[in-house]
């Protein structure tokens, strides 16, 4: 049976972290079951993109903090890294999410995904065959293709750079994004998941939500149980995250709440009241066919602000499809090559990519 465990932490205070860090991976079955003294350990935090710690976009950089600690408690070698969305500098990322500091002052290593392995054609960091232990800390958030993103999502970062749009390109929709997602949890399954769900994100996640505040630390090497006990927690059922729902076929874990052992808190003590999921949410419990004949009823479309856009070409760079086009020096989403993947949306600095059905208008 898949254990998770559900322990509270009322803010980023190191101590506090620490402290729920530990009690949450004792609960499922303590470091020692996990590494061994000397072994390499690789922590791979969420790093969407360069985000400061209070935007909820990012794992809060005392969260990792705590995590170092935790190991570092075991003698190990330990390696910080992600590779964050599109073009993306990731030295930048990592300075302003405060992971530059944190792996300065813990003298840990902070390295980058900018050497590739082929696992089933699909290119990983290196890294990831040269450590022991692999430790994924997700931030929880909301995500307009997959419902949430926790810890079966949070592998997508494995792969580096542009490589993730080539994925977006070969998994058009949401449906086919969340079965890779699957695959690729499946082909890397991290040893443990810690997830900080401290202060977390809904709304139209994972870049542009609001902030909220959820007050836990949750863990287990199980992912899929893991997002499936968060979803409970805030409303959503396992089966409306198609990430989890296909995990689950591939029989990669568990999403039956029923079969999870819950440790530490008693769940229906943790609920989170007032979780908005993304807008477009309701169109993933549809079948496909009912779903595409809405959105050719009332398509959906991605627009930019322009008021917000500072033209830093952020989204037409990271763009699979290459449908943002710049023209009289405004840039414009040529909706006939949008697939909707949302990954302008991911990478934009000033929050000026929206989502909207073309009955309702804004300011563009």
């Amino acid at each position: 049976m898949s254990t998770v465990s559900l322990v509270r932490c009322a803010d980023y205070n190191f101590q506090q972290t620490y402290k729920a860090v530990k009690a949450a991976i004792g609960l499922v079955g303590g470091i020692d079951k996990f590494v061994l003294p000397g072994q390499k350990v690789l922590i791979k935090p969420n790093l969407l993109r360069a985000a400061r710690p209070d935007e909820a976009v990012t794992t809060h950089p005392e969260f990792v903090r705590a995590v170092i600690r935790v190991f570092k408690e075991k003698e190990t070698q330990i390696f910080v890294g992600d590779s964050p969305a599109g073009l993306v500098k990731i030295d930048a990322v990592y300075e302003k999410c405060g992971i530059t500091q944190v792996c300065r002052e813990e003298k840990v290593n902070l390295v980058k995904f900018d050497r590739i392995i082929e696992i089933n054609g699909i290119p990983f960091a290196e890294l990831l065959r040269q450590v022991d232990v692999c430790v994924s800390l997700p931030k929880f958030k909301t995500h307009n293709l997959t419902t949430i993103t926790a810890g079966v999502k949070n592998v997508f970062g494995f792969i580096p750079g542009l490589y993730k749009v080539y994925c977006h390109k070969q998994a058009p929709n949401h449906r086919e994004f969340s079965s890779l997602i699957a695959k690729i949890y499946g082909m890397v399954r991290p040893h443990l998941t810690i997830l900080d769900a401290i202060e977390a994100m809904d709304g139209d996640g994972p870049s542009s939500g609001r902030p909220i505040k959820i007050g836990l630390v949750l863990a287990a090497s199980d992912a899929v149980a893991l997002d499936s006990v968060i979803s409970k927690i805030v409303g959503l059922n396992a089966g409306d995250v198609v990430s989890t729902r296909e995990a689950y076929k591939l029989g990669l874990g568990e999403a039956d709440i029923a079969k999870i052992n819950i440790v530490g808190e008693k769940i229906g003590e943790v609920l989170a009241a007032g979780f908005k999921p993304p807008r477009i949410a309701k169109l993933f419990k549809l079948p496909n066919i009912i779903s595409r004949t809405i959105l050719k009823v009332i398509p959906l479309v991605i627009g930019i602000d322009r008021k917000r856009c500072n033209l830093c070409f952020m989204c037409k760079n990271s763009c699979p499809q290459q449908a943002i086009i710049l023209a009289s020096d405004k840039l414009s989403i040529n909706p006939q090559r949008c697939i909707l993947c949302f990954c302008c949306g991911e990478v934009c600095p000033n929050n000026a990519i929206y989502i909207r059905f073309l009955n309702r208008r804004r300011q563009e």
